[in-house]
């Protein structure tokens, strides 16, 4: 009988001596330990997140509405759904749990007669005391929801390893039972002064509220609701009713880079009509080429029935702005400085014209050309009696001489909407209100329709309280308005340097 080699495949393992066996046990446990006890927690943890996410809602009542509260683990925001008017949403706190509120039904005579008899406080102070109470049985609701499934889960994969079960229930517990805590310890109800609306045109003045209501409040969580009932009263009982102007604020539209857009001038005029805005500003690049054949777009400003103040962009030419200059509301600037509805408004043209494609220069030239009129605008600002409210270019790089200046600036050219605060003055660029003219479909989505609204106090002199950031999908529909709140101790808010990004289509030198 032939011997095996014992290196042959198939020949009998070799064991290692009895003495090493100890050795690579005791090595081995502690990692194989960890990684069970890192299962089993894992496995807790992903049995919570699904038990939230499938049974963490609950209806309740809170005075004539039915609102459905869900929570799942996400960013740190609170969402509030208004069906089908839209919803508001806002960064409240930093625990990684997203908060929705949804109002499923309101009883709306209910509603007027209370807000009628008692006033938006005393319905709110109601909604104050149901709403704290409510909150604590949803949080222990969702607590024992996230632990109970957990266990289920656990139990499922585990069978009867009662320690697995455990530690995964634990780990549930921990981090639901932590998410709630954090919620509740750093909860911002202030953080809906600046909410970001979705929803449709025609009720964002109503829900958003004009900014009034929301200035100089600070931690009360009972001012914040008196605005939010406010603002469901406005919508629920008011919808298809006109917006009246508030008699102690300036709203201005600031537009710019239509690029021949029909669709965004349309836009700019539904926006204008629906904020009642009191002025519209147009940061220039109305047309992309400056040809007369392009003034056919001029003629929709004389629909806005409202000062349209113009300053000329890199792609409108002598002939565009002298095609606006003939349209009777129509306001053009150009080195010069107007009141117009309370605001000294300081404009002034493009000092280049760059409308041939073909020989579109890069941005680092279009800097250096556009910079040559910095020394006039800060020259032309020293010369007038009292400092513009708006100065108002369509590259910002022609004003970088006014920071600290003047208390804002405002622009458009780079079709990206952005802010920055330079030594007090706040640096307004607008996106494109044309999504870039004929390019507006030629991205993925479609690009963004863009717009602000400006808000000031009617005060001597007049100053910036509130900007609303309104974009528009072109394909979709779909609106958001992001409100940013300017307080008097910051002049710049919240705003924050951004950098210059490249300028897009239509052409390189935008």
């Amino acid at each position: 009988m032939q011997a095996r080699d014992p290196e042959d495949v198939g020949g009998p393992a070799t064991e290692a001596p009895e003495s090493e066996r100890p050795a690579v046990r005791r090595a081995r446990s502690p990692i194989r330990a960890a990684a069970r006890v890192l299962l089993a927690a894992a496995i807790g943890m992903g049995g919570a997140w699904l038990g939230v996410l499938t049974a963490g809602g609950q209806m309740v009542q809170l005075g004539p509405c039915h609102v459905r509260l869900a929570a799942r683990f996400g960013a740190g925001k609170t969402i509030v759904a208004l069906p089908p008017v839209g919803q508001l949403a806002a960064d409240t706190h930093t625990a990684p749990l997203t908060i929705r509120a949804t109002l499923e039904s309101v009883n709306v005579p209910q509603l007027v007669d209370r807000l009628q008899a008692s006033g938006a406080d005393a319905v709110a102070a109601d909604t104050e005391r149901a709403v704290r109470h409510t909150v604590r049985g949803f949080a222990l609701r969702l607590f024992l929801v996230a632990v109970g499934a957990a266990l289920t889960l656990a139990a499922l994969v585990y069978r009867r390893r009662w320690r697995r079960i455990l530690v995964a229930v634990l780990a549930a517990a921990l981090v639901t039972g932590a998410s709630e805590v954090g919620t509740a310890l750093t909860y911002r109800t202030q953080a809906f002064r600046t909410p970001t609306y979705s929803g449709t045109i025609a009720l964002a003045p109503q829900l958003v509220g004009p900014a009034k209501e929301v200035l100089g409040r600070i931690d009360d969580f009972r001012a914040q609701l008196v605005g939010v009932v406010n603002a469901a009263g406005r919508v629920y009982t008011t919808v298809g009713s006109s917006v009246l102007p508030e008699r102690d604020q300036i709203r201005v539209l600031h537009i710019s880079d239509i690029h021949l857009s029909p669709l965004g001038m349309s836009y700019a005029l539904e926006l204008a009509r629906t904020f009642d805005v009191d002025l519209v500003i147009d940061t220039g690049d109305l047309t992309s080429y400056g040809s007369l054949g392009e003034n056919v777009i001029v003629s929709s400003i004389a629909n806005f029935h409202r000062p349209y103040v113009f300053v000329r962009g890199n792609h409108d030419s002598p002939t565009t702005e002298a095609a606006v200059r003939a349209i009777p509301n129509a306001v053009v600037l150009d080195g010069q400085v107007r009141r117009v509805r309370g605001l000294l408004i300081y404009g002034l043209g493009d000092p280049v014209f760059t409308p041939n494609v073909a020989a579109a220069v890069d941005d680092a030239t279009m800097g250096r050309e556009v910079a040559v009129a910095a020394p006039r605008v800060l020259a032309d600002v020293a010369r007038l009696r009292r400092v513009p409210d708006i100065v108002a270019v369509h590259d910002d790089r022609m004003a970088g001489s006014v920071a600290g200046v003047v208390p804002l600036v405002i622009s458009g050219h780079f079709h990206a909407a952005s802010e920055r605060n330079v030594n007090g003055t706040i640096y307004l660029r607008d996106g494109s209100t044309g999504g870039a003219g004929v390019h507006v479909f030629s991205r993925v989505g479609g690009i963004p329709l863009a717009a602000e609204i400006l808000t000031f106090s009617r005060t001597t002199p007049p100053r910036l309280v509130a900007y609303d950031v309104v974009l528009q999908s072109p394909e979709t529909g779909s609106l958001t308005i992001t409100r940013h709140i300017v307080t008097a101790e910051t002049p710049g808010g919240t705003v924050s340097p951004t950098p210059t990004p490249s300028p897009v289509s239509p052409s390189r030198s935008s």
